[in-house]
């Protein structure tokens, strides 16, 4: 973003005597007119009576800590700063004001509208694009080096704060008109966070994902039409298709009625979101009637009725179910294959593939159709749903660690709950089927990592230091091999880093810690990578309390220069291992591991109240 950007108004139409004003606000690592692309100008076209700035401010992927001068401002800040452009000219001659944001833009906007009353009271529109409001999970990873991204996380102080401060401002009433717009494909923002804060009748869904639902080709897009409705004080867009994707994005009782208003008229898609809802709403049975009354319309209704059917085989194991959700499966994949549609072809082959393999135990056919998924998995839009299936094609192929990375690459990608059980429930089958008990724990753990969580231990140190990390591995050992303690150990390879996975892999495994060890040392703290990631993320969750934090002083080293600092360390520091005789050092080391076993123990549930071994 240049410099002018920066804090900048941009006047996209300014009007003589005008005394309404919209504001367009954009999002993290956004941009204050690229962001929005034509939307402001196709809305400036059908709308006449209001003038129409953009507005810019400091947020990068840079993390903060290069410097304090070249950090971005966190929210609070952002939001002091609306509110001061609002107050300034040429926003302060305007009797109205209304704000249109994108994603962190809309949580810029709230704090605003909740700290400044003159603000909120000048404020008659406020339209929500794809805004976090409970946060986001994957801020998480990034949240240490990053004050905005630290801001945005899911149950951090600042989300918490907003969330309580808005329900007491506002309890009376806004006093102004409030639209919260979900992309019904953005996998970004979860409808949980985007939508559900607010009542049902501020809740909109439009077509796109994260950042093109807010990317307009025309007038007739669905997000001119939304905004348009606002600024013309027009009825909102409130067609069919809309509210079925409401209803599917947040459950209520709603469906059937919208269902039955659309008659016999009802596309393919409207017929799946249908469907969906209803189920979600508990009414299986009336979204099983409705899939099949619609199944000729495409592969998609077909491949959900085929779904609901293997739901049924796999609760009462009657293969005629099995049977018959195949049949289905098999012929919407023939007719994907003749179109070339390689989303749907993945998605029916692989469910060709699992009741090949798990109801008729037919594992060459299931392979067959695992490379077929496969291939076109890899070349389709990758989703939560293409890294499922590249999963779960490599557990048919027998590459059960490319299928756990793939397992745990979907995790990453903001899904609804229902669909991480349904590729759970699939795994956990497939493994049954195996009979892999350590594949199926291995599956517990991706799932389900809290079951684990408190119980692993996770090692992070410099390859310069491998010897120490081995001797400290060696007195952990005993305490690892009791079965009945479940303690896990999770081991960083210093300072050999295997690109991209590897980083990904880390930060799985910090998430799932319990206690984390750190054998700190000269070469340790010089590493670029163990500042700039190990040590950030361990330290920030020591501080929230989401884990223990056990610091070895290996070698003298500037500690003191470091966030370790205020962490006490497992040892006397003023006497480093290296400078100890041999028996002192391994009785140092069997102490810390002692404490460990303790410390991972005291944080699990079902150890609390029992003495430790």
């Amino acid at each position: 973003m240049t410099e002018y950007q920066r804090g900048a108004l941009n006047a996209i139409r300014t009007q003589p005597d005008c005394k309404r004003a919209v504001v367009f606000l954009h999002g993290f690592s956004g941009d204050r007119d690229d962001t929005w692309d034509r939307l402001p100008g196709l809305l400036g076209t059908a709308v006449a009576d209001w003038d129409i700035y953009t507005l810019g401010y400091a947020t990068t992927f840079l993390p903060d800590l290069l410097g304090v001068w070249s950090a971005d401002p966190d929210i609070p800040i952002l939001a002091t700063m609306l509110t001061t452009q609002a107050s300034i000219d040429p926003l302060s001659r305007y009797k109205s004001l209304a704000v249109v944001a994108h994603s962190m833009g809309g949580l810029v906007a709230q704090r605003a509208l909740v700290d400044d009353p003159k603000f909120a009271g000048r404020a008659t529109k406020v339209i929500l694009f794809g805004t976090p409001s409970t946060g986001l999970r994957k801020a998480s990873w990034v949240a240490p080096w990053k004050r905005q991204l630290r801001n945005m996380a899911a149950g951090s102080e600042f989300i918490k704060t907003l969330r309580q401060d808005w329900d007491s401002r506002f309890e009376q009433g806004l006093g102004f008109q409030l639209m919260v717009v979900a992309g019904e494909q953005d996998q970004f923002v979860p409808p949980e966070s985007n939508l559900a804060p607010f009542h049902r009748e501020c809740r909109y869904v439009v077509p796109g994902n994260h950042l093109s639902l807010v990317r307009a080709a025309d007038t007739n897009s669905p997000s001119v039409r939304l905004l348009v409705s606002a600024f013309s004080d027009a009825p909102a867009v409130d067609d069919a298709t809309s509210q079925l994707a409401l209803a599917a994005e947040i459950p209520d009782a709603s469906a059937s009625a919208l269902i039955e208003a659309g008659g016999n008229q009802m596309s393919q898609l409207e017929v799946v979101r249908a469907a969906l809802a209803l189920e979600q709403n508990g009414k299986r049975d009336e979204a099983m009637a409705l899939l099949q009354r619609y199944q000729t319309l495409g592969t998609d209704v077909q491949g959900t009725l085929a779904g609901r059917i293997k739901r049924m085989w796999i609760e009462n194991e009657d293969l005629g179910f099995a049977q018959h959700a195949m049949s289905l499966y098999q012929e919407a994949l023939d007719k994907a294959r003749k179109m070339g549609d390689a989303s749907q072809i993945y998605y029916h082959a692989i469910n060709v593939a699992f009741l090949e393999f798990v109801a008729f135990d037919r594992l060459e056919r299931a392979r067959e159709m695992a490379e077929l998924a496969l291939i076109n998995a890899s070349v389709a839009e990758e989703n939560a749903w293409s890294v499922a299936t590249q999963a779960e094609a490599n557990l048919y192929l027998g590459r059960r660690d490319v299928a756990l990375y793939f397992y745990r690459r979907m995790l990453s990608f903001e899904a609804e709950a229902w669909e991480y059980s349904s590729t759970a429930l699939q795994a956990g089958q497939i493994a049954s089927k195996l009979k892999d008990g350590e594949l199926a724990d291995k599956l517990e753990e991706v799932f389900t990592p809290t079951v684990r969580q408190a119980n692993t231990i996770f090692v992070s140190y410099s390859r310069q230091d491998e010897e120490w990390k081995n001797r400290f591995c060696q007195m952990l050992a005993p305490f690892l091999r009791d079965g009945d303690l479940e303690l896990k150990l999770w081991v960083d390879e210093g300072n050999t880093r295997l690109g991209d996975r590897w980083h990904e892999e880390m930060q799985n495994a910090l998430k799932v810690a319990g206690v984390a060890v750190v054998l700190v040392s000269g070469p340790f703290l010089s590493s670029e990578y163990v500042m700039g990631y190990d040590l950030p993320t361990i330290i920030s969750a020591a501080a929230d309390g989401k884990l223990r934090l056990f610091w070895v002083c290996v070698s003298h080293a500037g500690y003191d220069a470091t966030e370790l600092e205020p962490f006490q360390a497992a040892h006397d520091v003023s006497r480093p291992l290296y400078a100890l005789e041999r028996p002192e050092q391994d009785a140092i080391l069997l102490n810390i591991a002692r404490d460990i076993k303790a410390a991972a123990l005291g944080a699990t549930e079902r150890f609390r109240d029992q003495d430790q071994r």
